[in-house]
């Protein structure tokens, strides 16, 4: 695990204890080929972070005026 999902991984824990509606709302990460897809036509490389937070979770994403913040939208 790298520092990076072991750092979301105890914010979710958080989120969890003191916030579930929020935890619940986070959508499953994206894998690789999925986030290859939606940046390929991008004219630069995502650092590797960024494709990290996204396998992790997919923003969160609620609807009939709740919170909707999703990083990457189908």
């Amino acid at each position: 695990m790298s520092l990076l999902t072991d750092a979301l991984d105890r914010i979710l824990n958080w989120l969890q204890q003191n916030k579930p509606s929020y935890a619940s709302s986070l959508q499953p990460g994206l894998v690789y080929e999925e986030i290859e897809e939606k940046v390929k036509n991008l004219p630069f490389r995502l650092p590797r972070e960024v494709y990290e937070l996204y396998q992790w979770r997919n923003g969160i994403c609620i609807y009939n005026g709740e919170r909707v913040a999703q990083f990457f939208q189908f």
